[in-house]
């Protein structure tokens, strides 16, 4: 299993609150938190944390798909 980092370009900051809310209803066991800067590369507001299913992946990119969002994915 490979950690996925999703990078979400959005810009309202109301926004970026409600489809975190949306993604934390999704995935219930998911930790939310505050990250820092990664390697100098981006900086965001809020993550989360969270193991999840094929099922719960394809939800959440639906709704990224459906909210037109840029999104960059990234793998470690």
């Amino acid at each position: 299993m490979s950690l996925v980092i999703y990078t979400i370009y959005i810009p309202d900051q109301h926004k970026r609150i409600a489809f975190a809310a949306k993604v934390r209803k999704l995935i219930p066991q998911g930790k939310t938190y505050i990250p820092g800067k990664r390697n100098g590369i981006y900086q965001s507001d809020l993550g989360i944390k969270a193991n999840v299913t094929q099922k719960e992946l394809a939800q959440i990119n639906a709704l990224i798909e459906r909210r037109g969002f840029d999104c960059h994915e990234s793998t470690k």
